[in-house]
């Protein structure tokens, strides 16, 4: 049995009673620091100050929370190490099946009630585990892909790695993809699924596809996992993200709609609804996700720059300047300075629209920048908009070429042509649409250069 005696332990459970039980537990198997977290609140303040080595989770911890969304949070912040052990403590038997789907997962669960023994053997088994793949975690904790790479696959080779085949091929997996080669993801993701069909690995091949830009193929795939595990939200979050690619923002919206009723306290989803509502041009739903995750959103470094800049975009959206143009000033000089050339492009295109006065000047001296630096393409559309609501038709026109050009085409098109509508240009915009069509038939046409 592992020394338990040098451990730090954290349970977090909102029922006194419940803690007191795992407390005793924990204690009966050598634990001598053993914290409390009475909530979901105060458990993420716990971790982030003094990272335990052990916590027990109950499943359900009140106020509409659950372990699964903590355990969620922690990792969207980088708040739990690859080393700390995350128990979940639960009542439901059907958890089982819940946890075999999901993605994201505790490093084990345990039903309740327990014994000490039966704890023991658990956390004996996933510390064997931890120490294993120790190496591994230390070099993708660092980006050393490469390195990590091949640790795996000296394990993989290795008679120890036996007991964790599955979880080295999906480490494999998921670092491929982390390091941005797709194809080679794809294909490991597709090897698990030779031998049984994990829905993290199905959903592994529609996000390995998505990346590759092979949205139909991502899609079929996906709705194989949607349909057959509608507990694994992840995977109703990237159907939601195929389906507003290939420019079907009514039915990402209806999915993510669906979904963020029964986690409401995923703001990370919530964001997905605004950006899909937005597309679709449901504008009040914007809103209120976006009012929900600035007002709720509380986790420390949560809202950033660019969303508030989408708060303000869905007031424009919305026709309501004034409104616009509050949260756009409420963001101090130094803040402003302080943001990437995306989000400065995107603050002085929308205090354009919102505010001319104020923002006209600031736009235009930002115009060299506008016409030749790549921008991500919200940015694009604000920029786009702001050009066109001031008459700058060669700008304008740029960003709109360039979107219809690139893969977000299908992604964007509604929007554009909504923009350039509003502003009575709408033949002007099927002129671009029909020069894109030409050159992307020129540049099909062409033939392939000779190999050197």
């Amino acid at each position: 049995m592992s020394d338990y005696s040098k451990k730090r332990f954290l349970v977090i459970d909102d029922q006194p009673q419940a803690r007191d039980a795992l407390r005793t537990i924990a204690q009966t198997i050598g634990a001598f620091s053993v914290e409390f977290g009475s909530n979901y609140q105060d458990a993420i303040y716990r971790i982030r100050n003094n990272s335990p080595d052990i916590i027990l989770c109950d499943y359900m911890l009140g106020d509409g929370r659950s372990g699964q969304q903590l355990l969620e949070e922690l990792r969207r912040f980088n708040l739990l190490p690859d080393e700390t052990i995350f128990m979940m403590v639960t009542g439901e038997q059907s958890y089982e099946q819940v946890v075999s789907a999901v993605e994201l997962v505790p490093d084990d669960y345990i039903i309740k009630p327990f014994s000490p023994d039966k704890l023991v053997m658990r956390l004996d088994r996933i510390m064997a585990k931890k120490s294993f793949f120790a190496t591994y975690y230390r070099e993708k904790r660092k980006q050393e892909f490469t390195k990590a790479l091949a640790i795996l696959e000296a394990q993989r080779s290795s008679e120890a790695g036996r007991p964790y085949r599955f979880e080295i091929l999906r480490q494999q997996a998921e670092v491929l993809l982390k390091s941005g080669d797709a194809q080679a993801a794809e294909k490991a993701y597709r090897g698990i699924l030779e031998d049984y069909e994990f829905p993290w690995a199905r959903a592994g091949v529609a996000r390995s596809l998505q990346r590759q830009n092979r949205l139909t193929e991502a899609r079929q795939e996906i709705d194989r996992v949607v349909a057959s595990t509608p507990h694994f939200f992840d995977a109703s979050d990237l159907k939601a993200n195929i389906c507003m690619a290939q420019g079907e923002h009514a039915e990402a919206q209806q999915i993510l709609d669906e979904i963020a009723k029964k986690t409401p306290r995923n703001y990370l989803r919530k964001r997905l609804l605004a950006e899909a509502a937005t597309l679709n041009g449901d504008v009040e739903t914007a809103r209120t996700a976006m009012a929900d995750i600035i007002a709720n959103d509380t986790m420390p470094g949560a809202i950033a720059a660019k969303d508030r800049l989408a708060m303000a975009r869905s007031h424009v959206d919305a026709n309501d300047r004034i409104s616009g143009e509050k949260v756009l000033l409420t963001m101090r000089d130094a803040e402003v300075q302080a943001m990437t050339l995306d989000e400065q492009a995107g603050f002085a295109a929308l205090l354009a629209i919102c505010s001319p006065e104020k923002g006209k000047a600031r736009f235009a001296g930002l115009r060299p920048a506008l016409l030749e630096t790549d921008l991500d393409p919200t940015t694009r559309i604000d920029v786009l908009r702001a050009a066109l609501s001031i008459g700058d038709h060669e700008l304008a026109d740029r960003h709109a070429e360039f979107l219809m050009s690139g893969s977000d085409a299908k992604k964007v098109f509604g929007a554009l042509r909504t923009q350039y509508a509003l502003n009575g240009r709408e033949m002007d915009f099927r002129n671009i649409q029909k020069q894109v069509a030409l050159r992307r038939i020129h540049q099909e046409a062409a033939p392939a250069a000779p190999a050197t």
